[in-house]
Parts: structure tokens; C-alpha cells; sequence
């Protein structure tokens, strides 16, 4: 019996998008002037969202190689029958005349699959993304998004729902093997001890950060700021529809970003959606999977917003160490290598010894004490509204984990809180996890 498989995906194409411009364009956005005006323009937006961009059902195919022309075909197909014909007969014109059209041919596919590379690499964002797909695709090497069953406590699970719950349920708990003993609380009596060196390294105080209002145009530099993706959050939104999206929602966002200054981050973009995806080893151990969160897009923009006016507190106060190599503009790990060369070379010349101490953390960003890092944000005069804003973020998060099956059907885990993990944060709550080391 014959089973025909098939996947749904959402309908993206000159026609809907402009059909989402003009749905977008008549909304005058006036129920987003109230208390839930966050709910308000995600409910409105996503109504559109969802008219404007309907499911269609799509049968899985094999990918095909778009440097194959149909003259390509028609002349792989001569060949064939040039083959057959010469097979069958010792006329040895046959086979030279076979000899110089096999050698043409391969001439011909090699510069129709030199010119799709280039035109690839050309009209691609990400040039280096690129070419590493190509090479992975020429040497077979692409690695797929198919979870294999996994073993779990000796036995063998197959279901893909009980795969996304099962490691939705790992994620979410994983920190807590740290152990009890090795966190701080800061409000025992012993709770200046992790700020200790602080107050001996910085002895006048810092001034309160500001929280400046945000404007139409720091909202549309933001968005166009991001990359242009195809990935999205649980609410199907990806930053390609947003920035489509943009002259029609440009200010109901700004005045929802300038109403994060109350000190509350948006409960409906605390959700993140997870992706497992391999690292090495045996493929049916969990253990083996890293979680890649994937934010709604308007997560981003708001995220975009605190982190510019974190960061520049820390920058102007000169917060963090000039040994603070990563999550900062300007500074890669060539930097980090020239640096620590520069410092062996010189030491060695002035005929000094040389030691070094190499620490690999594991699960570093997940093991961060949230109230120890929030104790050293109220050191550094993050303080009030700002201080509640972080914390809002940080707290009562939700994720899940979908699971992609060969015929490219999703199966999604129940929604868990996360505990005390990063695995469903942004990227720049990490800036704020470089303050706690």
C-alpha cells in the first residue's frame, strides 16, 4: 500500500507578502494604547500573519542539483544512447565520436557547476556560510536533521513527540547536576563574598545607568540591523517577514519598547523555541545534543534596545576588563592570540619564566547564580527600573523542542519553565554573564 507523505509550510511569495503590505497598511494600531498593548499588536499582527500567509501542503523531494540544465539533460541522455549504439557495433568511428562528446559533456557540466557556485557565493550575505555548504555539499558531508531514536535509560525511544519532551525535560534540568553545594545564595549572611574583589578593585561609585526613551528611527536601524533569516520563534514571525513588515509597524513597537521603562519584560516573548542539534559522539545520547534557542523576532528588537543602553553604561564607566575579550566590538580571537603571543615573546626575551593555566567551563553560561549576577548589576548602579527590567527578563522563561521527522513533519515537547539556564535567552544576557566572572 502506497502512503503519499507530505509537509505543510506557510505560503511566502510576492503575491501574500503584498497582500500582507496592504492588510498591514489599513490597521490604525489604536488598540495598542492601553495596559496589554504588547498582546494587543502581537494579536493583531499574527491575525494578519496567519490571512495573509496560509499553510500549503508540499511532498518531500529529493534536492535536486540546480546547475543541471535541460540541454544538460538532453545531451546526458545522447550520451547514453551513444553508449548503447556503440556498444553494439566495433566501427571504430563510433567510439572516437563517443570519446569527444563524453569529454565535451564533462567540459560543459564543470563550467555550468563552476557558474551556479559563483552565482551562489556572489549573491550570498554570508560568503564563507557558503562555500562551506558547497564543499559539504560536493563531498557529501551535509549532516541531517533527522533525530535518530534515542536511547534513554537502556531503552529505546522511537516516538518523535516522546524525543522533544524527553529533551525538552534534559534542558531544562541539566543545571541541575551542578549541585546545590556550589551555589551562593547572596541573602545569607555571607552574601558579599562573591563581590568581594569587586569592592577592592573599584573604590568610588559608578553613576545610575539611564534608561533614555526609544525612537522610531533607533527601532528601524535595529531591525534592518538584523540579519535577514528565514528562522523564526514559535510564532512563525522570521526578522525577513518583520523587515518587510517594518514602515507599518515601525511605531506601535517604539511605543511598546518605551513601555519596558515600567521595569516588566513582555511575558508573550519569554518563550523560545529549541533546536538539538548534534555535537559528537553516539548519536542516541542526549547528553550529545546542544540546544540552539530560536527567539520570536520582535524578542530581538526589544533585546536590541536593552543591550545598547547596557552596554553603553558598561563602556562609558569602563566596567569591564581590558582582558574582556568576547562579546565586544573590535575584539576577536586574533586579537586574544596576537595579545598572548606578544606577552610570551616579551617574557622571554627579558629571560623571565612563563606558566599558563588553561580552564575549559563546562556549561559555563548555564551554571551563572542569577542573584549573584544581579547583586554585581546593583554594584554597578544598575539599579531601579533597569535592575527590575533584567530581572523580569531573566525570569519565568518557557521553552520547548521540536523534532523534524525525514518526511519534515514537526513534533514539539510541552511547554517547561526554564530553571536557571541561558539556553532560552538572547545574546546579550551573555555580556551580562562577563560581569560575573
Amino acid at each position: 500500500m502506497y502512503i503519499a507523505y507530505y509537509y505543510t509550510k506557510r505560503l511566502i511569495n510576492e503575491i501574500t507578502i503584498s497582500d500582507c503590505k496592504i492588510n498591514l497598511s489599513y490597521v490604525s494600531w489604536d488598540e495598542i494604547f492601553t495596559e496589554d498593548s504588547v498582546d494587543a499588536i502581537l494579536n493583531i499582527y499574527l491575525r494578519i500573519f496567519y490571512h495573509s500567509f496560509p499553510f500549503k501542503k508540499c511532498h518531500p523531494i529529493q534536492v535536486k542539483k540546480a546547475w543541471i540544465t535541460t540541454g544538460i539533460k538532453i545531451s546526458c541522455q545522447h550520451k547514453r544512447d551513444l553508449y548503447l549504439l556503440c556498444r553494439g557495433t566495433k566501427n571504430p568511428k563510433f567510439s572516437s565520436y563517443n570519446k569527444k562528446y563524453c569529454k565535451i559533456l564533462t567540459e560543459v557540466i564543470k563550467t555550468a557547476r563552476k557558474l551556479h557556485y559563483n552565482k551562489l557565493i556572489t549573491n550570498s550575505n554570508n560568503k564563507v556560510k557558503t562555500m562551506w555548504n558547497i564543499v559539504k555539499t560536493d563531498t557529501q558531508k551535509i549532516k541531517k536533521d533527522e533525530i535518530p531514536p534515542m536511547n534513554v535509560d537502556g531503552s529505546v525511544v522511537e516516538d518523535h513527540h516522546d524525543i522533544a519532551n524527553i529533551f525538552n525535560t534534559y534542558f531544562t534540568t541539566v543545571t541541575d547536576k551542578i549541585g546545590t553545594k556550589n551555589l551562593v545564595n547572596v541573602n545569607s549572611s555571607n552574601h558579599v563574598y562573591p563581590l568581594n574583589y569587586l569592592y577592592q578593585v573599584f573604590t568610588s561609585q559608578f553613576p545610575s545607568i539611564k534608561l533614555t526613551p526609544v525612537t522610531s528611527k533607533e527601532i528601524s536601524e535595529i531591525i534592518e540591523s538584523l540579519k535577514q533569516k528565514n528562522s523564526h520563534g514559535y510564532d512563525e514571525i522570521s526578522v525577513k517577514i518583520l523587515k518587510i513588515s517594518l514602515p507599518f509597524i515601525v511605531s506601535p513597537l517604539t511605543y511598546i519598547c518605551n513601555g519596558m521603562s515600567t521595569g516588566i519584560f513582555p511575558m508573550r516573548l519569554k518563550y523560545s523555541q529549541i533546536n538539538p542539534v548534534f555535537k559528537k559522539g553516539n548519536k542516541t545520547e542526549i547528553s550529545n545534543y546542544r540546544p540552539i534557542s530560536l527567539l520570536t523576532s520582535f524578542s530581538k528588537v526589544f533585546e536590541k534596545v536593552i543591550y545598547k543602553r547596557l552596554f553603553c553604561h558598561i563602556n562609558t564607566n569602563n566596567i569591564l576588563a581590558t582582558e574582556q575579550y568576547g562579546f565586544r566590538s573590535n575584539s576577536s580571537t586574533e586579537t586574544v592570540a596576537y595579545n598572548l603571543i606578544n606577552n610570551i615573546s616579551e617574557a622571554l626575551n627579558s629571560n623571565k619564566l612563563v606558566g599558563g593555566i588553561f580552564c575549559d567551563l563546562t556549561k559555563a553560561f548555564d551554571y551563572v547564580n542569577h542573584n549573584i549576577l544581579l547583586s554585581k548589576l546593583e554594584f554597578y548602579c544598575i539599579t531601579g527600573k533597569a535592575k527590575n527590567l533584567i530581572k523580569s527578563y531573566l525570569n519565568d522563561r518557557y521553552q520547548r523542542v521540536r523534532i523534524k521527522n525525514k518526511y519534515l513533519n514537526n513534533r514539539f515537547s510541552k511547554w517547561e519553565k526554564v530553571k536557571r539556564s541561558t539556553t532560552g535567552l538572547g545574546s546579550w544576557p551573555l555580556v551580562l554573564s562577563s560581569l560575573h566572572y
